[in-house]
């Protein structure tokens, strides 16, 4: 999920008049104080009408807890946030019986994200395993859509992978490319934002990477040949969030996402 706040400007049209000695010239009006759109958190997610996300915050108004849903939209399982010093550090993920089933860390360099590792666990036992560990190269002379480079290990501390991100626009647009653990480049792709407000901000604490929508998602394997991806378009409420997102995927695939906000 980088702070965006739209503005709303209004101003009054200065004028005057000529006078004579018994007329009076009014006072040009002063501008009207720039008011901003009030902020709004998501608190739900449907897709086709059944429930994907749920959203809880706290006093402070960050995300606490997410619920995540199943495609028949039932729950099944609880993402729990925690912060230390303001800063998102843990997502601890339980099942239904409220067990512990796996984990994410965060650490930070300044106010990014600059390592992340995944943790499995076995609820019946306790014993865990770290499954990958991730680092972030960012630029620190930007507020947001910084990242630059993700590299990806696996538990053992084996490279998987490895990326390089170009901004493209304002927006955050980028062109992204993927090279293997042998350093050969597999994928290329292209990622085009909108200028709107992002609705997925809260789905991880990457929220400078996610000040706005995602409109669509263009894939290209270098390997086979082959592209993929996918479209959206997005409905908008007053203030410039989204209120429905409709997906349409080169397989084929469609379905509609639609937005709560309070």
């Amino acid at each position: 999920m980088k702070k965006i706040i739209f503005l709303a400007i209004s101003f009054s049209l200065l004028s005057s008049c000529s006078s004579s000695s018994d007329e009076v010239t009014p006072k040009p009006e002063s501008p009207k104080p720039e008011v901003p759109v009030k902020s709004k958190k998501i608190i739900e997610v449907k897709q086709d009408n059944k429930l994907v996300y749920t959203f809880t915050y706290n006093s402070d108004g960050k995300i606490s807890e997410i619920g995540n849903y199943s495609n028949t939209g039932s729950l099944f399982s609880t993402t729990k946030v925690e912060y230390t010093n303001g800063f998102e550090t843990r997502r601890s993920t339980y099942n239904l019986q409220n067990q512990l089933y796996n984990y994410h860390t965060y650490i930070y360099t300044g106010k990014h994200i600059s390592e992340r590792a995944i943790y499995s666990r076995e609820p019946s036992t306790g014993k865990e395993l770290l499954v990958q560990r991730t680092y972030y190269t960012n630029d620190p002379s930007k507020s947001d859509h910084n990242l630059t480079g993700v590299q990806y290990y696996d538990g053992s501390g084996g490279l998987v992978a490895k990326s390089d991100i170009t901004y493209i626009d304002s927006n955050g647009s980028s062109s992204t490319f993927v090279y293997n653990a042998a350093g050969k480049k597999t994928n290329s792709t292209l990622w085009m934002r909108d200028s709107a407000v992002a609705w997925d901000k809260v789905l991880d604490p990457f929220t400078y990477q996610h000040e706005h929508n995602t409109t669509s998602v263009t894939d290209n394997n270098l390997i086979d040949g082959t592209t993929t991806g996918y479209n959206i378009e997005y409905t908008y409420d007053s203030s410039n969030y989204p209120l429905t997102a409709k997906y349409s995927f080169s397989n084929g695939v469609k379905y509609t996402y639609t937005f709560t906000w309070q």
